[in-house]
């Protein structure tokens, strides 16, 4: 069999969706945040039914210790602007 774009372990299915469901995931494809409908469901499926619940989950740390870090780190760079340490990055 030659070589073809289908990707055949993918089966077609039809679906309905109530008409909130489909505005919210045609309201993702058209930001740009997926390539087409299909790419939305399949993403949201996966991490309803399959995949973490969250990123943090995923590096094994807590929405608390991200913000944390974020925290810490914006100070230093806020500390170390006021001290005259940070020079205005000019591309």
């Amino acid at each position: 069999m030659g070589l073809s774009w289908h990707n055949w372990s993918m089966r077609r299915r039809h679906v309905s969706l109530s008409p909130v469901v489909d505005r919210a995931i045609e309201s993702q494809v058209k930001l740009g945040r997926y390539k087409d409908f299909s790419a939305a469901i399949q993403d949201a499926a996966w991490n309803y039914f399959i995949g973490p619940e969250s990123p943090f989950e995923e590096y094994g740390v807590t929405p608390v210790q991200v913000e944390r870090a974020y925290a810490k780190v914006a100070a230093e760079i806020k500390r170390e602007r006021r001290g005259g340490k940070l020079e205005a990055w000019n591309p």
